[in-house]
């Protein structure tokens, strides 16, 4: 069930996902520490200018990775909850499990479907903000690279004679300069998930995998938290309120 209502609200949330990538790479407006190759005054102005000068389906590049984080996310956040929920009913012997344990069940749901698909949010986020490559190479070489960082036994021209020739990739959200230097992680010069985390697994191990696993745990339980609790206070609301209609 979550899963499919994560795809319905996917055409409205995948935009929103390009222009809050664009607008946080890019800081504030004419930005004098940092040329992101960005500029937007404010985000409908993002939205505007990416659609006049990009195009319309500029708005959803990402789409396939976002999809590929996401659906997975929905669909194990709702198993837990409703198990856990379940759990909690039999513990307390009521259909009423109380506030403490509504947020327990909710953040521990939320916050262990995302520990699980940190790797898909890992990729996905390496992917929308790469570095776009241009050279010469031929169609035969490897499609990835290492960053300056992994490499620097290499010289500049060797590093830049195996650059990809991907300047163009369906799902890029980056400009030439919003990539931060000598980062030391494996350049993803691709368009498929599961290739992008077989490299990352490769290079960095499986805990590269992981990168931000604490951070993305405690967002998406707070996130979890309040969403599922103010569902079930708004559903209890709402029964009442029928409740009380129907014995007038």
């Amino acid at each position: 069930m979550g899963l499919f209502a994560d795809l319905a609200a996917a055409p409205v949330y995948v935009p929103s996902e390009v222009l809050k990538t664009r607008l946080q790479l890019q800081g504030r407006h004419n930005n004098p520490f940092f040329n992101s190759g960005y500029n937007y005054r404010s985000t409908l102005d993002a939205a505007r200018t990416i659609a006049r000068t990009e195009g319309f389906g500029a708005l959803f590049y990402g789409y396939k990775a976002t999809l590929w984080r996401d659906l997975p996310f929905s669909a194990l956040q709702f198993a837990f909850y409703e198990e856990e929920r379940d759990l909690a009913k039999q513990y307390m012997g009521s259909k009423d499990i109380g506030l403490p344990l509504e947020i327990l069940t909710a953040a521990s749901a939320g916050g262990l479907a995302g520990v699980i698909t940190t790797p898909l949010d890992v990729v996905k986020t390496r992917i929308q903000t790469q570095q776009p490559h241009t050279s010469s190479t031929p169609a035969s070489a490897p499609k990835a690279s290492l960053s300056p960082a992994s490499t620097s036994k290499h010289s500049t021209s060797a590093n830049s004679s195996k650059s990809s020739p991907h300047s163009n990739r369906p799902i890029s959200t980056s400009g030439p300069s919003t990539t931060l230097k000598a980062h030391g992680a494996a350049t993803l010069d691709t368009s498929s998930v599961i290739r992008g985390i077989r490299l990352i697994y490769q290079t960095e191990g499986i805990w590269g995998c992981f990168r931000g696993v604490g951070p993305r745990g405690v967002w998406t339980s707070v996130q979890s938290g309040t969403m599922l609790v103010l569902y079930q206070t708004l559903l209890k609301y709402f029964e009442q309120m029928s409740n009380e209609g129907s014995a007038v």
